[in-house]
């Protein structure tokens, strides 16, 4: 019994130590970002393999190309990367014709003013 009340209690000493330094739990998320600029079918699975060759991102899909736009939609998880690390590092993506470029873009949402 004394076993397990000690296992017990180092599972929770831990887990207040990393807590305590300011770690956060990891969670998946789920984001869907809009990215322009995109003017062949190429650009989005230069775009794909770039993010999941980043950590912390497990999978990402993109909706057909319409318009010079896709939909990316990216599973991460928080305590790796963050929403605003993955739009940077789309923006950062050189394009798929000229490497020395760096074409595409976050579409940024508009928020209706009340």
């Amino acid at each position: 019994m004394k076993q397990i009340i000690s296992f017990v209690a180092a599972i929770v000493a831990c887990s207040y130590t990393s807590m305590a330094h300011g770690q956060q739990p990891d969670t998946v998320k789920t984001a869907t970002i809009q990215v322009i600029n995109l003017h062949c079918a190429n650009d989005m699975p230069t775009i794909k393999k770039r993010l999941l060759n980043q950590d912390g991102i497990d999978d990402v899909s993109f909706t057909p190309l319409r318009y010079e736009s896709s939909s990316f939609t990216i599973h991460y998880h928080t305590a790796v990367t963050t929403a605003q690390q993955i739009e940077q590092l789309i923006e950062t993506t050189p394009g798929c014709d000229d490497p020395n470029e760096h074409p595409y873009r976050v579409a940024k949402t508009r928020k209706n003013k009340q």
